[in-house]
């Protein structure tokens, strides 16, 4: 038997894997058993508020929509309904704001489909295009994953106080800033071809989702990719 822990606001959802039969069950955080769930990740010491939420989280993560904002009005959402992708452009044009549907091939289906993030036992967080890893941060209670050139406040899109030590901030936790993503592997991630060149990795626990934020360093281009976890869409 093993469980997968599903983060939510007010409860926790567990799944218990029996005779290979899914069970899931509700439960609030004043009915956890920690000591059960100290024993289901015996390599992590988990005292903080970090560790704690992550240790909610562990599991699965699909890509369920992407929203971008390009050059001066350019807009692209992509969205997963019912297990079909569909997206749409938009941009202004003689004062208005037309809009028209993007044809998604059958590569680009498999690219959407095929981005998660995985959360796993010892609390580590991945991101995969398919089976390759293309962002890993370890477990680490008390920073961030943090490799920017500059400070958070030189670039747009982050938080003006982002630096190392920064976890929780609002109904955030961060969890990595990056622009030292080899160009290989954030050209995987950059499905839109934007030509990001810094991510930005957090969790909202307002909206129970993992946010991807992949933007130009020096420029206007952003992309937000967003994940939930498909037991509790």
């Amino acid at each position: 038997m093993f469980l997968i822990f599903a983060c939510g606001n007010n409860e926790d959802t567990f799944v218990s894997k029996v005779n290979n039969t899914d069970k899931k069950v509700q439960i609030s955080p004043s009915k956890v058993d920690s000591a059960a769930l100290t024993e289901a990740l015996p390599a992590v010491s988990v005292k903080g508020k970090k560790g704690k939420l992550l240790m909610s989280c562990i599991g699965n993560y699909q890509l369920t929509a992407i929203e971008a904002s390009v050059g001066a009005n350019g807009m692209f959402d992509y969205i997963k309904e019912d297990g079909d992708w569909s997206a749409t452009g938009s941009a202004i044009s003689d004062g208005m704001r037309e809009s028209y549907t993007i044809n998604l091939d059958k590569k680009s289906i498999a690219e959407l489909n095929g981005l998660t993030i995985e959360i796993d036992n010892n609390l580590n967080v991945r991101v995969f295009l398919n089976e390759e890893s293309l962002i890993e941060i370890p477990y680490d209670e008390f920073q961030l994953k943090f490799e920017l050139k500059n400070n958070g406040k030189d670039y747009i899109p982050l938080p003006e106080k982002l630096e190392k030590s920064t976890t929780f901030s609002g109904f955030y936790l961060y969890l990595m800033a990056s622009d030292r993503i080899t160009n290989r592997y954030m050209k995987k991630l950059d499905l839109l071809d934007l030509n990001a060149d810094v991510a930005l990795l957090r969790y909202n626990q307002k909206e129970v989702q993992f946010e991807l934020n992949l933007f130009q360093g020096e420029c206007c281009d952003n992309s937000l990719y967003i994940f939930k976890n498909k037991i509790i869409q």
